[in-house]
């Protein structure tokens, strides 16, 4: 029998859905104690949700892939995986639509500033006009994706059907969905200066870390409003911080922040003009049966010698001795 060690923090619905699709000649062991992590030793394969102990990879002797739950890699070090023998595949797009969905919320949050009305309401007062002269509709603004890959794709349509136009910067332009859907390709700077609601969707890597700073925040229109469901670093939080209390821009929704879990006096945290989520973009139950299930087939498909789900399922080829 084929031994998976499932690491990491999981719901309930999460780990049912791992025990009931297990694939025909495997089992799965779940290893979330690190005192229980010499198991990992007689394990073929590892799934592993949250970020990824270097001890993991270490204690992994006979690992032929770790499969990381979600689309993310950053939490992973897959250049020491690499040294190790270790593939690391993710799964790009399995949470796009719940990441997406929740994007539109908090843009809806921020825009009906439903978390400072719901405050009112719990302290007694009936705000029904106070915020009046800064709410507004989605409808007739200007939306600008920064990274229009899985998730950027299914927020586009999302806004387009609320009556936004759609703009978007990616590093690689695509022309297709600018002929099909109607999206137009601008500069980030453009972007900035233009877009009624700025919503990210790019990795975090070297190259995004602090990518809208206090210059970014100078181009944003005093309306304009943040959303970040990608990755925190993305956007210098001091500089985030003081353009909301500044007042430079009109709102903030964000689902990451630079350290988690965020402590419960996090100044983003006290600001009306922000609503925020813990990291929660891909956590829905509907949604755990196709993470599970991309997982089991990029390992059964690894274990066969058949290519991953997607070719950009590994994410450290570069480190792996040739």
């Amino acid at each position: 029998m084929i031994k998976i060690g499932v690491t990491g923090v999981y719901f309930e619905g999460a780990k049912k859905a791992l025990i009931e699709n297990v694939p025909e000649g495997f089992e799965i062991e779940f290893v979330s104690d690190k005192k229980d992590y010499k198991k990992l030793e007689n394990v073929d394969y590892i799934i592993n949700r949250l970020a990824v102990d270097n001890q993991v990879l270490h204690s992994g002797k006979n690992v032929k892939l770790l499969q990381k739950w979600g689309a993310g890699f950053d939490d992973c070090d897959i250049a020491l995986a690499g040294e190790l023998g270790i593939p690391v595949a993710s799964c790009p797009g399995v949470n796009a639509r719940p990441v997406a969905e929740l994007a539109l919320m908090h843009m809806l949050s921020v825009y009906r500033n439903l978390i400072a009305i719901n405050r009112n309401l719990t302290k007694g007062i009936w705000p029904k006009s106070e915020f009046f002269g800064r709410s507004y509709m989605i409808h007739g603004k200007t939306v600008g994706i920064i990274g229009l890959g899985n998730i950027g794709k299914k927020v586009a349509p999302m806004v387009k059907a609320l009556g936004a136009t759609v703009q978007y910067f990616d590093i690689v332009r695509q022309k297709d969905e600018e002929d099909a859907n109607g999206y137009k390709f601008v500069e980030l700077e453009e972007l900035l200066k233009t877009s009624d609601i700025i919503t990210i969707h790019c990795p975090l890597n070297d190259s995004t870390v602090d990518m809208i700073g206090e210059k970014e925040f100078s181009l944003m229109k005093e309306t304009a409003i943040l959303i970040n469901t990608a990755r925190g670093p993305i956007v210098n939080e001091k500089a985030l911080i003081d353009a909301l209390a500044g007042e430079k821009i009109l709102g903030a929704g964000v689902d990451n922040f630079n350290e988690e879990p965020a402590s419960y006096d996090h100044p983003l945290l006290q600001m009306q003009n922000v609503s925020a989520t813990a990291h929660a973009g891909g956590n829905t139950a509907d949604n755990d049966v196709n993470m599970v299930n991309y997982c089991y087939s990029n390992i059964v498909n690894f274990e066969k010698g058949l290519p991953f789900n997607s070719e950009r399922d590994l994410v450290n080829g570069q480190y792996l001795k040739k």
